[in-house]
């Protein structure tokens, strides 16, 4: 289970990180300003978003990668208690999680989506096969980077959430380690594994935008351009590693793109 990419999956699954609302002093963390808390509430909704995602990926071929699984037992363990500790965050600054804020039409369209997504997608990938593992590894490893980037940015901006921000930090980057060993191993077997993930990364959506308190299922454009501010140049950056294998050189095409709107 550890083998092959370098990172120890059996040490990863002994040590999981643990951020837990009982871990802050929340009467601390209140009053924080709006522009603090616009960024926390984004920051909820799409690390609540890659839950839903990660579970999809359970229906697809990745299913069967023992590696992957062992993986996400862990993370999903890792990401609940991160979500939980944001939501606390909110609530101490009188703000709800963006789960609670769903119109009751969002949660018509999410509770279609919800079902039909995973089947239409468990088809589709599963006609492509194990390759389609490598184009999740390296969606997963870019929703990674530009959200462990948002938490470095947050942190500097409000000094009170620099503790808090920088544990998400800590928990990313184990994450971000997997996901581009991951990556680099799959992207380098073959080239449909590497023509899957140009794809993946053409369409690729920032983290969270699926869903939001409106009720609608597409976060607006002025809102994902002040999400991705600084960011494309961070993420470029991280992505070159694996730009020779898996010829990922539309990440910077794909941040713009979803910045114009």
């Amino acid at each position: 289970m550890s083998a092959a990419t370098g990172f120890d999956v059996r040490a990863y699954m002994r040590d999981p990180l643990q951020l837990r609302p009982t871990d802050l002093d929340l009467p601390a963390l209140g009053d924080l300003g709006p522009a603090a808390l616009e960024a926390l509430t984004r920051l909820e909704a799409a690390e609540r978003a890659l839950l839903h995602r990660m579970r999809d990926f359970l229906v697809t071929p990745t299913h069967a990668e023992s590696r992957v699984t062992a993986f996400l037992t862990t993370w999903a363990y890792e990401q609940h208690w991160l979500v939980q500790t944001l939501g606390a965050v909110l609530a101490a600054n009188g703000r709800a999680a963006g789960e609670d804020r769903v119109t009751a039409l969002g949660r018509l369209r999410r509770a279609r989506d919800e079902r039909l997504g995973p089947l239409l997608g468990a088809v589709s990938s599963n006609l492509l096969g194990a390759d389609v593992t490598a184009a999740q590894m390296i969606t997963s490893r870019l929703d990674t980077e530009v959200l462990a980037d948002s938490y470095r940015r947050l942190g500097a901006a409000e000094p009170r959430l620099a503790a808090t921000t920088g544990a998400a930090v800590q928990l990313k980057e184990r994450h971000l380690a997997f996901f581009t060993a991951e990556a680099r191993a799959r992207l380098a077997a073959g080239p449909g594994a590497r023509r899957l993930a140009r794809i993946a990364v053409s369409r690729w959506q920032w983290p969270g935008t699926r869903y939001v308190a409106r009720g609608t299922r597409t976060r607006p454009a002025a809102e994902v351009r002040a999400a991705l501010l600084g960011l494309d140049q961070g993420s470029e950056g991280g992505v070159a590693a694996l730009r020779g294998p898996s010829g990922t050189r539309s990440v910077r095409t794909a941040l713009a793109r979803i910045g114009r709107g």
